[in-house]
């Protein structure tokens, strides 16, 4: 398995390569369609455990039959390990002036302590690289749908992860064309614990794509209930001082389905028996202000 692994995927992080019609795709590695947008880099970190394959861990591979990505899929995670994997993206007008949806499974078991995954985004091909899970430091466009995934410790199971890169493209000035990376790290410390390490599955990355929009918006929370819904939904969000939103819905190509002007009030209750069942993403907007949030429902009969 190591073999094919650097065969196929021990490329230097830089490579070039020609353009698919992965725009919009997932990662599920049993489908070999768009893998090429995937580096395990072995150029930077030579000690790389990252594989692709089905794992032969007897507290998985029962429960988790199919191919995904571990640190190693027959043995523990060694110790002072440092590897990387890295997917690759091109910006389309999703990223600029929409967003991109990121969403995935994962599955941790590691020393609590020390021994532990991150999620990262870079927006201008490697330069900079944002923590999803923890930024404090770049102020980025980052809603998270899904809980935070963590990373460390016992996860009890595959969890799912599902979060939206907003307005970055306002916020880091990205243009079409320019490459996004996200990396996925994983660390340990000198202490042997003989557990299984990190592992992903179902990567998907798609465009959301909702007009135009060059401004840098601020983050206001929100959050929507109940949800899934098959009859009324309720968004509350933080306005404090009663200023005037819009709330746009949208299905999942970016079709505009409601519109609403001037909301003044924390909270808003809407009849979706209108909806087909699916999922819908919402925008609240505050154009004076310069104030956005996003989210994201499921509605069913």
């Amino acid at each position: 398995m190591r073999k094919l692994i650097i065969f196929l995927f021990a490329l230097n992080i830089h490579t070039i390569y020609a353009q698919l019609p992965c725009d919009n795709y997932c990662l599920n590695f049993d489908d070999t369609l768009c893998m090429c947008r995937l580096t395990i880099d072995t150029i930077n970190y030579s000690q790389n455990i990252w594989q692709i394959g089905k794992t032969q861990k007897q507290i998985i591979d029962t429960a988790y039959p199919s191919r995904t990505i571990i640190t190693d899929t027959i043995n523990p995670y060694p110790i002072n390990n440092h590897s990387v994997f890295i997917i690759k993206n091109t910006a389309t007008f999703g990223d600029i002036y929409g967003c991109k949806m990121f969403q995935g499974k994962f599955y941790c078991e590691t020393d609590s302590l020390k021994d532990f995954g991150k999620i990262e985004f870079s927006p201008d091909n490697g330069t900079t690289w944002i923590d999803l899970i923890n930024d404090s430091v770049y102020n980025a466009s980052i809603t998270w749908f899904s809980q935070k995934p963590v990373l460390t410790g016992r996860s009890g199971g595959c969890k799912y992860f599902d979060v939206v890169l907003a307005d970055n493209g306002s916020v880091f000035n990205v243009n079409i064309g320019d490459t996004l990376l996200y990396r996925f790290t994983f660390i340990s410390d000198s202490i042997d614990n003989n557990l299984n390490g990190l592992m992903f599955d179902d990567l998907c990355i798609q465009d959301f794509v909702e007009g135009i929009s060059e401004t840098h918006f601020s983050p206001v929370k929100s959050k929507i209930y109940p949800n899934p819904s098959k009859d009324f939904i309720t968004i509350g969000f933080d306005n404090p001082n009663a200023e005037p939103f819009q709330l746009a819905i949208y299905d999942i190509h970016s079709r505009i389905q409601l519109y609403i002007n001037n909301i003044t009030e924390n909270k808003i209750t809407i009849n979706i028996q209108q909806f087909k069942p699916g999922i819908y993403i919402y925008k609240l907007t505050n154009l004076k202000a310069k104030k956005r949030s996003w989210g994201k429902f499921i509605t069913y009969k």
